[in-house]
């Protein structure tokens, strides 16, 4: 599958550029913090090593709301990115992880419990930098997305154990899991600056759509990208048992025989290269890519269109090129 990238990241990220290395620094700050309570400095790298995605979503949307906002806005940048970390320890836990983003998971280093725990340190600490601003709202809107994201987790794990997931439960899932983070991040800028709550509601719809996007093209990603410019090894999803969109179309497209084994696969929790390398030919020949690459490009046009009433700037530019660049990221 090849998709075109003529908008690279980093001239996205460029009206930001300044504000995201603050951002960034505060991070590693925190994280060195957390991590020093385990003696496991290094361990943040792998954070850096992202794409800053949440954090660059705080600050476009909420420069796009109040050019001048950044020292408001930073220390939510801050916390967005420690959450979303913190979810990443606790999915290697839940999944028994051995390597994240290339390096050994903290799971792996030392124990599900340390792991856990470190996971919660970090989440409260979040929390803690958000409560600092005294926006009640601003703090709710994060604790609600914590909320939902474990909701999110619990419905993926209750449905593996039941049998495959329908296309249905699979997007409630992942609005839970990964689009109602996206969208707190994008909100508690313009709660934060004191904006209208239909600004609010216009960016939190921006972020769930945004987030709903990422995480198809994620999942899509595990059966096609290349493993060394991805950063981790694919197939991931299939051997954990976990029915994505690309599996759950196969699945409906595919003749009883080829549905069986898809099944197999998912239920023995095994793969080997031929299963790889069938799984991306049979990906193909039904189209099943290119269905999950229509299907996210509708969640980025209505991310994009979230925004419509949002005076133009750089920032709003920025915000929807980047639908247009995880559509067709390949990384």
């Amino acid at each position: 599958m090849q998709i075109s990238q003529d908008i690279t990241l980093s001239s996205i990220y460029h009206p930001i550029f300044e504000e995201l290395e603050t951002a960034r620094e505060d991070l590693l700050e925190n994280l060195r913090d957390a991590f020093g309570l385990i003696q496991g400095l290094g361990f943040e790298q792998t954070v850096i090593g992202g794409k800053q995605i949440r954090a660059a979503l705080v600050l476009l949307s909420g420069l796009s709301i109040d050019p001048d906002g950044a020292s408001v806005i930073t220390d939510i940048a801050v916390a967005s990115e420690m959450t979303h970390f913190a979810s990443l320890i606790h999915d290697d836990v839940v999944d028994g992880a051995k390597t994240r983003r290339g390096a050994e998971s903290v799971n792996a280093r030392w124990h599900d419990k340390v792991a856990v725990l470190l996971g919660d340190y970090i989440i409260s600490q979040a929390l803690y930098i958000l409560s600092e601003h005294r926006n009640a709202e601003v703090a709710r809107t994060m604790m609600i997305a914590v909320k939902e994201m474990a909701e999110g987790e619990l419905h993926q794990m209750t449905a593996r154990s039941n049998g495959t997931t329908s296309e249905e439960d699979y997007y409630k899932v992942i609005r839970h899991k990964t689009g109602s983070l996206m969208g707190a991040v994008c909100k508690m800028p313009a709660l934060a600056l004191g904006e209208r709550p239909e600004i609010a509601d216009a960016m939190y719809d921006f972020g769930v759509n945004f987030g709903m996007t990422f995480q198809i093209v994620d999942d899509l990603l595990d059966f096609v990208a290349d493993e060394e410019l991805l950063g981790k090894p694919t197939f991931c999803d299939i051997k954990d048992g976990k029915a994505t969109l690309p599996t759950i179309c196969m699945l409906e497209r595919l003749d009883r025989g080829d549905a069986d084994r898809i099944r197999n696969i998912l239920r023995e929790r095994k793969i080997n290269n031929p299963d790889k390398i069938w799984l991306c030919e049979a990906l193909r020949d039904c189209s099943a890519d290119e269905y999950c690459i229509e299907i996210a490009s509708d969640f980025a046009s209505r991310a994009q269109n979230a925004i419509e009433s949002i005076p133009d700037s750089e920032y709003k530019r920025s915000m929807i090129e980047l639908c247009d660049h995880i559509v067709a990221r390949d990384k």
